[in-house]
């Protein structure tokens, strides 16, 4: 099977309705690394050397996130910046990434609905992550359905444990097909 990296990054895992729970979920498959940026990196100074070394053992890589403010959480953007960088990712000999597959596996609190033009979100779900697509696209990476969870503040233990359950096929699905 191949490699899934999951980069998780939640700032406050403990009020968590189901993030936290997905990366406990990913990091109990054999085939899934689970890496808490928030608390690799409670400084925000990413190592970029030990980031891009995981990024080459990589098949497949997730972003794994709440949607705040219409966005990652900041942690993302600054690993972005840090590992993602000339040489490496994109421009002259920045091949490292080509290839790889690349997913996002986000939730919102609020449910799709509010997601619908004229709403409080004012449009779908799916405008919000065309950023961190491009970035992958433009790092050579091949895009996967993204893994959307959507209504958490409203979910039952039931819609929980389904939606824990598909995560984990999903991300056994992915590995074997990369393998």
């Amino acid at each position: 099977m191949g490699k899934v990296l999951v980069l998780y990054a939640h700032p406050n895992p403990n009020q968590s309705k189901i993030n936290r729970h997905m990366a406990l979920a990913g990091n109990a498959l054999d085939h899934v690394q689970v890496r808490d940026l928030y608390e690799s990196y409670p400084d925000f100074h990413v190592d970029a050397a030990a980031e891009q070394k995981s990024l080459k053992e990589a098949q497949v890589v997730v972003f794994q996130f709440p949607i705040y403010w219409f966005n990652a959480p900041s942690i993302i953007r600054e690993w972005q910046d840090t590992v993602l960088s000339r040489g490496f990712a994109f421009g002259p000999g920045g091949t490292a990434l080509q290839g790889k597959r690349f997913m996002l596996a986000v939730t919102t609190g609020g449910g799709k609905p509010s997601y619908a033009e004229g709403q409080p979100h004012g449009a779908p779900i799916e405008d919000y992550l065309r950023t961190f697509e491009q970035t992958a696209r433009f790092c050579g990476m091949n895009l996967l359905e993204p893994f959307i969870v959507q209504g958490v503040g409203s979910m039952t233990a039931k819609d929980v444990d389904d939606t824990l359950e598909a995560y984990k096929t999903r991300l056994s699905m992915i590995a074997r097909e990369t393998s």
